[in-house]
């Protein structure tokens, strides 16, 4: 989980050289450590659009606007919105950046109300760690905020969501019902977070099958078949490759037993 923060075991990272100090993002953006913070977590939008159907909210556009409007009416707390880096730095850049559209519908934010940019380079995981709560659409980052007992609220739809670790609101009022009760008193119950370990184990370990033999290659594609021969494609030869077979030819479960592994 730790290994999350640097994307140094990922397929895909944003940041080649991410920053994990929190006091130079205070000064800058003048955050003030007096008032609880409320995280807020952004999809890249047409990401969101393909990936995570609406629930509580039509889009995301609504779900980011309707509640920096709220949080306009709550001094008494400060809503720290991280803008995905992914917006500028994915492999395929979104060109409708939520930056622009908060700032085309919201020309005056309130000083309680800070976003932070895409571009930068401060890690998300330090600045969420410094929040009473995580308001999150559909990012994975749900499930390694809870792992480390960080209450979230799921606004639209995401892995992490209906798992009993996290605040999942069917529809609008339940979603402000939930704000209402902000900040917090308390952190994740340590069985709840004992929950979401097990869930990010199953999730990054079991739903996320190793193949050997495809590997890494430089260039495009990114990846090669690492196999010679035909008889390297047989059963019992890739385990991983056994369990996606299996999955497809025989409707079993798509779940690498890593438990099982010695790791």
């Amino acid at each position: 989980m730790k290994s999350r923060r640097q994307g140094a075991q990922d397929w895909i990272w944003f940041h080649e050289n991410p920053q994990f100090e929190f006091k130079h993002l205070q000064k800058q953006f003048s955050i003030d450590l007096s008032k609880p913070m409320i995280g807020m977590l952004t999809n890249v939008l047409w990401d969101a659009q393909l990936h995570y159907p609406d629930k509580a909210f039509p889009n995301m556009l609504t779900w980011i606007f309707e509640t920096i409007k709220y949080f306009q009416k709550r001094k008494d707390l400060q809503l720290i919105i991280r803008i995905h880096p992914a917006e500028i730095r994915g492999t395929l850049p979104s060109r409708q950046l939520v930056l622009d559209e908060i700032n085309k519908k919201f020309p005056e934010l309130g000083s309680n109300i800070i976003v932070i940019p895409p571009n930068c380079n401060v890690s998300t995981y330090t600045i969420m760690e410094k929040c009473n709560t995580v308001i999150i659409y559909g990012t994975k980052t749900g499930v390694e905020l809870t792992s480390v007992g960080i209450p979230v609220i799921v606004a639209g739809e995401a892995w992490v969501k209906n798992k009993g670790i996290t605040l999942d609101p069917k529809t609008k009022d339940e979603y402000f019902n939930l704000l209402d009760k902000l900040p917090l008193k308390s952190c994740m119950a340590t069985k709840n977070i004992n929950r979401a370990r097990k869930y990010a184990f199953h999730f990054f370990f079991r739903r996320m099958i190793p193949i050997n033999s495809v590997v890494i290659s430089k260039g495009w594609p990114p990846y090669k078949l690492a196999v010679k021969t035909l008889e390297e494609l047989l059963p019992g030869k890739d385990d991983g490759l056994d369990i996606i077979c299996d999955g497809i030819l025989s409707n079993k479960d798509f779940i690498f037993p890593a438990e099982k592994l010695k790791l």
